[in-house]
């Protein structure tokens, strides 16, 4: 059985209703969020509050939570601080959108319907960075004792000196086989 949080829902109905929700939503159940976080460990956390504003049913976001992204200059796992608010209008159609009054962010609700889980995707999605970076950059400096046990590892260093040999020992070859003569 799916989580209520997963199940789209009338927005116009919650809205008239005035409904309040509370949940926690793990990240793995972020299908568009798997990719972009390192680790699909932990939740994110919000309280959602339906209402309208004139004719638009309307959600008021609240989310926090800790997400794991990789940081593009060192490759290596930074926590990033997820705790941000936003107000959604929630339109049934895209022609809807210019209707919207500017202080709301538009979401469309096909149908006039939509779950909390990809209300809180789509906040969180724009709550994460374009390119994920510690921002302090002595962060992504390797620590003391893996400098000096990373040597650097170059496969190809003898290439050249086995190169050198193999073409030394074939030109041998040849020097031999035309000193031969022929028996008849």
């Amino acid at each position: 059985m799916s989580e209520p949080w997963s199940q789209p829902m009338d927005v116009g109905a919650l809205a008239d209703a005035q409904a309040d929700f509370e949940l926690a939503i793990p990240l793995a159940e972020l299908s568009r969020v798997r990719p972009l976080v390192g680790t699909l460990s932990g939740a994110l956390h919000g309280h959602v509050h339906f209402e309208r504003e004139g004719e638009i049913a309307v959600a008021a976001l609240e989310l926090a939570g800790t997400v794991q992204l990789t940081c593009q200059r060192c490759l290596r796992l930074m926590p990033w601080k997820i705790d941000g608010r936003a107000r959604v209008a929630l339109i049934a159609h895209d022609s809807q959108a210019s209707s919207v009054p500017e202080q709301l962010e538009p979401m469309l609700a096909p149908g006039g319907k939509t779950s909390l889980r990809d209300l809180f995707e789509e906040e969180l999605l724009l709550a994460l960075p374009i390119v994920a970076l510690h921002t302090d950059e002595r962060a992504c400096a390797p620590a003391a004792s893996q400098e000096e046990d990373s040597a650097v590892h170059r496969p190809f260093e003898r290439l050249a000196e086995l190169l050198k040999r193999t073409t030394e020992a074939s030109v041998a070859r040849e020097d031999t086989s035309h000193g031969r003569t022929k028996k008849s």
